[in-house]
């Protein structure tokens, strides 16, 4: 029990990082498109672009009349990536692949030409099976990956891990003179933070709540001036590890100061306490009829010696 209560140990540091990852996406192994290239293809293939910094700007549009469908670019620290699917439709040909901003809609928008695809002639039974896959395709996991001294949220998606019962930090680039007028909730907020500055950038501090289940939480946002439904502005996720060690809401739980983590320990230590001590009791029970039993032993036998050394008449 003790090997595999340390192997557990020594393997949850590997485990952690996967878990509050989140899921794969689908798009992980399919080919890339890099920038510049011709790509054979056929109807039905998934294909992953990948923008290298200076190639492309968040959120920018990458589509072609080969596609099913364009694609946005997200960020998978360091690369912005997106996936597309070459549609089941296409006609045999050489295709080309562009980007664009994601704002660029007017007629005077110049597409920058990202790459080409070539797709190779299908008959009619691998279009069939084209469809048939294609229904089946997940779909896209639309979280993203920021680097770590990046402020949170960057973005709708920018998903980071948190602790249980741990203070984080909000942040805002937008809205600038807004201070005061934006609250934010979650499930996973032990409170109700307002965004507060007085210049660009609103931040607010929040606690998470200590009995917050792993998983992913959305954040709310609420302006003063709203009306409708709660809007979703960001999103977190819960990980899988030990809690912060302080825990306000378990304190709060417990107004005698006493927290359930140390009631445990308390109980626990009250049951060792009294298993040892019934054990010294048993102890000492058993002492005093070792004591016993061997001092009448010694009685009996001394008696017995006196009586051997009496003269015979």
């Amino acid at each position: 029990m003790d090997r595999l209560r340390t192997a557990a140990w020594t393997a949850l540091p590997l485990l952690l990082p996967l878990l509050a990852a989140g899921p794969v996406s689908a798009s992980a192994s399919a080919p890339s498109l890099p920038f510049g290239s011709v790509r054979s293809v056929h109807p039905g293939d998934a294909l992953t672009v990948e923008a290298k910094e200076g190639e492309a700007g968040y959120a920018d549009i990458i589509e072609s009349p080969a596609f099913i469908a364009a694609g946005k670019l997200r960020m998978m620290n360091p690369l912005l990536t997106t996936a597309v699917t070459i549609a089941c439709e296409a006609r045999p040909g050489t295709y080309t692949v562009i980007k664009r901003g994601a704002g660029d809609l007017g007629p005077d928008e110049h597409p920058f030409r990202w790459a080409r695809v070539r797709v190779e002639p299908a008959d009619e039974a691998a279009r069939s099976a084209c469809r048939d896959k294609v229904t089946k395709m997940p779909s896209p996991n639309p979280e993203e990956r920021w680097a770590p001294d990046d402020t949170w949220p960057q973005s709708e998606w920018d998903v980071r891990p948190f602790r249980a019962g741990s203070r984080i930090t909000i942040t805002h680039n937008f809205d600038e003179g807004a201070d005061g007028d934006i609250t934010l909730t979650s499930r996973a907020f032990t409170g109700r933070p307002v965004l507060r500055g007085d210049k660009a950038v609103l931040t607010a501090t929040t606690a998470l709540k200590c009995d917050a289940a792993p998983g992913l939480y959305v954040v709310y946002r609420h302006d003063v001036d709203q009306s409708g439904p709660d809007k979703a502005w960001a999103r977190l996720r819960i990980a899988p590890a030990a809690r912060a060690a302080a825990c306000s809401t378990e304190a709060a739980a417990h107004p005698s100061g006493t927290s359930r983590t140390a009631l445990v320990a308390w109980t626990a230590g009250g049951v060792l306490l009294a298993s040892a001590a019934g054990a010294a009791l048993l102890l000492r029970a058993r002492s005093r009829r070792l004591k016993s039993t061997c001092a009448g032993a010694l009685r009996h036998d001394s008696r017995r010696r006196r009586g051997d050394r009496r003269p015979s008449r």
